[in-house]
């Protein structure tokens, strides 16, 4: 358990740096047309595991066949607001597995989309994910992220 929870922390301490880093560019859009443009991505690129509506898979705290959990909700019944932006971004960047390999006994089925989406992309699906969020979710999350 301890060595878990260290993993946990290794992971958590990289993913804030790493995010850190992550150029914002000068270009990147604010708003509405950020929010539109992450609604696109997530549809092209998230739905068909996480649902249209963010509702994710049914029995999502179930694991199939093959030890993976299927694809949980994304809106405030699951658990993704429980963790910081910076994990949020590894997570989908890199995908579960690579970003959880010190983790043992740990087995996802998400796959990585670094090589799909930019970082930027990444982030604006990540802001139409919260978005939907209430306020008093926003606001814990984003505590958490710093």
């Amino acid at each position: 358990m301890k060595r878990i929870v260290a993993n946990a922390l290794i992971l958590v301490v990289a993913g804030v740096g790493a995010y850190a880093l992550i150029p914002k560019g000068e270009g990147a859009q604010t708003g509405d047309t950020r929010l539109a443009q992450g609604a696109a991505l997530y549809a092209e690129n998230c739905a068909a595991c996480h649902g249209a509506n963010l509702e994710g898979q049914a029995d999502w705290r179930t694991r199939n066949d093959d030890g993976t959990l299927r694809a949980p909700p994304h809106d405030r019944t699951g658990h993704t607001w429980h963790h910081s932006d910076a994990q949020l971004f590894t997570y989908t960047k890199l995908g579960g597995q690579e970003a959880m390999a010190d983790m043992t006994n740990f087995v996802s089925g998400m796959p990585g989309f670094g090589d799909i989406l930019t970082d930027d992309e990444i982030r604006s699906i990540l802001d139409y994910i919260k978005s939907s969020w209430p306020e008093d979710i926003r606001a814990a999350q984003s505590q958490m992220s710093q």
